[in-house]
């Protein structure tokens, strides 16, 4: 099985990259691809899914977390790679653990696809698997912990009536320029809403 991959992207759509590794290209769906930009060099890490009708698919994933989180997610009876592959692309992997262990119906059922129903049904069948996850293994809890500081941001900016995907790109936007959990809330609000109302 591919574990990881490493080469330079040679193509980019709405949630796939080409990378090119050896003269051979590996296309693979992946959260956020509009993040990336050609030529760059990557390292991902990968998960091979096997549809019987659609054959195989490549899955692309920039963390550990983000992998595992997809894992957890498709472990859910009725669930596939199409909706885990929505859940990453709209939400934070921390913010959706926690979800999980707060049972948190009403920020689950704000990604797309997953209404009211659906996210009680993936609270029933990961609450045990994330907290025996984020317990095994400590370096994941950090970045589960990491939410807590910003759970406040998260909170304010979907009172404001920003999407998941919006909230998540700010999100990264902000650990992209090195403001982190001990940053004030109200820095971190301003440098929020700064970057959304340029997109």
């Amino acid at each position: 099985m591919i574990a990881t991959i490493s080469g330079i992207i040679t193509s980019i759509t709405e949630q796939c990259l080409v990378v090119e590794q050896s003269g051979i290209g590996y296309e693979l769906s992946i959260a956020a691809a509009g993040s990336f930009n050609l030529e760059q060099q990557v390292t991902l890490q990968t998960y091979l899914h096997w549809n019987q009708e659609a054959g195989p698919s490549l899955y692309g994933f920039q963390s550990a977390l983000e992998k595992t989180t997809f894992l957890l997610i498709i472990s859910c009876s009725g669930i596939g790679p199409k909706i885990a592959l929505t859940v990453l692309n709209q939400m934070d992997p921390a913010v959706f653990l926690q979800a999980i262990l707060e049972e948190n119906i009403k920020t689950l059922s704000s990604i797309s696809g997953i209404g009211a129903k659906k996210a009680e049904q993936m609270i029933v069948a990961l609450k045990h698997k994330v907290a025996k996850l984020l317990k095994d293994q400590p370096n994941l809890t950090e970045s589960s912990k990491s939410l807590g500081a910003w759970k406040d941001l998260i909170d304010t900016l979907t009172s404001l009536s920003y999407s998941p995907a919006e909230i998540k790109s700010a999100m990264n936007f902000l650990k992209e320029n090195s403001l982190d959990s001990a940053t004030p809330l109200s820095q971190l609000l301003r440098k929020a809403l700064a970057f959304l109302a340029k997109k």
